[in-house]
């Protein structure tokens, strides 16, 4: 089902809406986000909004700046906010539900908020400058590389081999959450698993490795 096309104003009274349903603390945190670019004219922002749940057979890439899914977020390959009007970064894509895909990458200040569950099945790259990851469930992946960029769960965290720390949801009224427990992993032991561990002999390095990989190849995955 293609997404429908609405005016950002009409897509922030929406998003507001259902973020008013939420739990407390989670509708709190969403609210502090500025969903739509800085500085950038409403009417020159596209979004688009999906009422009800979303299945996509291949990749996800937006087609707007700005995106809602009311419903459930199903992906067979990747779920990216680089594409579309967002290929420059400064993209938001917020799912009032659970997503499902096969990998995912968040980068350049955009924005992925998801509600409820994330479950990923091969890996998540969301490491670079300004970006943010918001799960309000359980988040679950093999590999998950953030870096300096940490992710905010507000459920569990299952993953094998993370390169980066995570937060808990600030209770309302708070600043910021807890850290939160993430089996992280040695520098070396990210670099192993990714098929780098000739290529990359000191930590400063593995983030350029794994962002060239990332740009040339569209996988973390060694080919």
């Amino acid at each position: 089902m293609a997404l429908k096309t609405v005016s950002a104003e009409e897509w922030l009274a929406e998003v507001a809406r259902r973020t008013a349903m939420l739990p407390e603390g989670l509708g709190d945190y969403i609210g502090r986000f500025e969903l739509t670019p800085a500085g950038m004219p409403l009417a020159d922002i596209a979004a688009g909004h999906q009422a009800g749940d979303m299945l996509v057979d291949g990749d996800f890439r937006p087609p707007c700046l700005i995106t809602a899914v009311d419903g459930h977020l199903t992906v067979d390959g990747l779920v990216s906010t680089q594409g579309g009007d967002g290929a420059d970064g400064n993209a938001t894509l917020i799912v009032f539900g659970d997503v499902r895909c096969k990998t995912l990458i968040n980068e350049w200040a955009s924005i992925i908020i998801v509600t409820g569950d994330l479950i990923v099945g091969d890996w998540v790259y969301a490491g670079r400058e300004d970006s943010a990851l918001l799960v309000g469930g359980d988040f679950r992946t093999p590999i998950y590389i953030g870096a300096d960029i940490g992710v905010t769960v507000g459920g569990t965290i299952a993953v094998d081999y993370a390169y980066g720390y995570a937060t808990d949801v600030p209770e309302p009224g708070q600043t910021y959450g807890g850290r939160k427990a993430l089996e992280n992993r040695s520098w070396r032991e990210i670099a192993a698993r990714l098929g780098l561990g000739r290529e990359v002999t000191a930590e400063e390095e593995l983030m350029q490795a794994l962002d060239m990989r990332v740009i040339t190849t569209g996988s973390l995955l060694p080919g």
